[in-house]
């Protein structure tokens, strides 16, 4: 039975018995009524005969009285119909009839109440009246007159006067019913009032306390319920406070996950996820909420043998695992692993998923670093170090060729400053300082930064039998690093002049996009294979690296430009046929 049920029914709970037994009476009643009237008029004609006997025995004496007419006038005074029947059945009088029909009304010897009153003095009966056709109550009495003459007085009533009565009768009872089923009613709602409606509101109260919600309830009059809803409301408040708590502390965690960048997962003791954070969603490339993880296991959730074997041991163990793993979609990352069984005596574990991705390719980058540095230095060093041998052993007297292996020798020099001045401008670039120090910038004119660096390499373009062409809209300054500014734009054109073809052309293309300047470089050389150009800004990468030696470059040119880009909080995009020639697009914040 439900508790909001259960009100409900002991509401009616007084008006059940009552009502019962109301209407147990009123149909017992009912049903006894017929009977009970039929045996009271059958009583109260018998009395009635009674009466009339001795009158009766007075009439006969009188020889000239009329007898029909008589016992037409005491029939009408009294509403009742009056028969007188000799001893052998033959009707002498009847209120009912005229004397003509009167003389011809069959034998009543063998109606009932006759026979019975003769058999013991008086006899009732309820039949219907061969004579009228109408449905009697009748009761029979025998007397004897003076003359010795045994008579039957019969006294009759019609059962629809009885009927009227019991119809009387019936809307009493009706009356009385509907008037103790209001005050019924009446009684039921004053209890419901003072009782049911409180005990309701506590049940209800205390259902939703344990469904979850909270909400106190109003103090009853009756003091056992009043100290009930005191005990609910006090209750209600604890829980109230213990929810408010536990609420503040899973959202406060859900925050905590919510801001990890590490991937968190929490499994149960049977290996089934409980929940991830956002972070272990996007490493996984889970969605945001698309896929359900709960109850799921780690090989239903994710496709990692690895991932599912640390979780297997965390759980077996009950020891701290690690390792590692390598995703591909949706972008190819490293991840490391490690995981701890849940503290408390709690089965579960929960595994951290960190991404290494960038550290891993810093490393890479370090090594490759070091390598190609090293490989760019051991080059010029071994030629340094040869040609001083050389002059060492004796090519010092020799002038012509001293002179030959002296400029060799420079050469060399010219290229390791080089090399060691573009590793300590990204060095600059790249450091906390460096980006500090561009926090401090000065209006710049890329306008004439930009005529500045055409001027300086005027000389190699002659040399090497390239034009370049200068196109600028106005543009406003910006806030930057001009010394940084200038060595990308001389870096981005001396690339064009070097990698370009005799009567090739190079075009500078200065514009302003928005809030925006563009700096446009493109030129007719050689161009960059497709496979190169997502590795070009790498340092140290050359396309072709024999010739990129031989022109003195040292591999960091672009690398160079595109920190130069970034820490200027712009971008710098590359566009590139092989033979055609190639455009770098720098776009810097104005």
């Amino acid at each position: 039975m439900g508790l909001l049920g259960l009100p409900r029914k002991l509401r009616l709970a007084p008006l059940w018995p009552a009502l019962a037994a109301v209407l147990t009476a009123t149909v017992t009643l009912w049903i006894l009524l017929p009977g009970l009237l039929e045996r009271s008029a059958s009583v109260q004609l018998l009395d009635t005969a009674r009466l009339l006997s001795p009158i009766v025995i007075q009439e006969r004496r009188d020889a000239t009285l009329d007898l029909q007419a008589w016992t037409r006038s005491v029939a009408t005074d009294s509403g009742l119909r009056m028969t007188l029947v000799r001893s052998d059945g033959v009707v002498i009088a009847d209120s009912a009839r005229t004397p003509e029909e009167v003389a011809g009304m069959e034998n009543h010897a063998g109606r009932p109440e006759i026979l019975a009153a003769l058999a013991t003095g008086e006899g009732v009966s309820v039949r219907k009246s061969a004579t009228t056709g109408q449905t009697y109550v009748y009761a029979a009495r025998t007397l004897t007159d003076t003359g010795g003459h045994l008579v039957i007085l019969r006294l009759a009533q019609p059962l629809a006067q009885i009927e009227a009565l019991r119809g009387s009768i019936a809307a009493a009872m009706a009356l009385a019913l509907l008037a103790a089923a209001a005050a019924i009613l009446l009684t039921s709602l004053w209890i419901d009032r003072r009782l049911f409606r409180p005990y309701y509101s506590l049940i209800a109260g205390a259902g939703e306390l344990a469904s979850g919600r909270i909400r106190r309830v109003p103090l009853p009059e009756e003091e056992e319920l009043a100290a009930l809803a005191v005990a609910l409301n006090h209750l209600a408040a604890t829980a109230e406070t213990q929810l408010l708590a536990v609420r503040d502390e899973r959202d406060h965690l859900m925050t905590i996950l919510a801001s990890m960048s590490e991937g968190v997962l929490v499994v149960e003791g049977d290996g089934r996820a409980r929940l991830v954070n956002p972070a272990f969603r996007r490493l996984f490339d889970l969605g945001d909420s698309g896929v359900e993880v709960a109850g799921r296991t780690v090989l239903e959730l994710l496709r990692q043998p690895e991932l599912a074997r640390i979780v297997d041991d965390t759980l077996r163990l009950r020891e701290a695992q690690s390792g590692g793993i390598e995703l591909q979609t949706p972008e190819r990352r490293t991840l490391l692993l490690a995981s701890a069984a849940l503290a408390g005596g709690e089965r579960g574990a929960v595994v951290v998923a960190r991404d290494t991705t960038e550290m891993t390719r810093l490393a890479e980058m370090r090594r490759d670093f070091v390598a190609n540095v090293s490989h760019e230095l051991k080059t010029p060093l071994a030629a340094i170090r040869g040609y001083a041998e050389t002059l060492r052993d004796g090519a010092l007297d020799e002038p012509p060729t001293a002179r030959r292996f002296t400029e060799r020798i420079l050469q060399h020099c010219r290229r390791l400053q080089a090399l060691l001045d573009d590793l300590l401008t990204l060095s600059r670039l790249e450091s906390v300082a460096g980006l500090e120090s561009q926090a401090e910038r000065e209006p710049v004119d890329l306008s004439a930064i930009v005529q500045r660096a055409v001027d300086l390499l005027a000389a190699t373009a002659r040399e090497r039998q390239v034009a370049v062409e200068v196109e600028e809209e106005a543009l406003p300054e910006l806030r930057g690093d001009a010394d940084s500014i200038e060595r990308m734009v001389l870096n981005l054109l001396d690339n064009a002049i070097k990698y370009n073809q005799p009567d090739g052309e190079v075009l500078l293309r200065l514009a302003q996009d928005g809030q925006h300047a563009v700096l446009e470089v493109s030129d007719t050389g050689i161009g960059i294979p497709q496979e190169s150009l997502a590795r070009i800004f790498e340092r140290f990468y050359r396309v072709d690296k024999g010739r990129a030696r031989d022109d003195g470059g040292t591999g960091l040119g672009l690398a160079i430009v595109k920190h130069v880009v970034q820490a200027h909080g712009g971008q710098v995009d590359v566009e590139s046929r092989v033979g055609k020639g190639t455009a770098f697009r720098v776009r810097l914040p104005l």
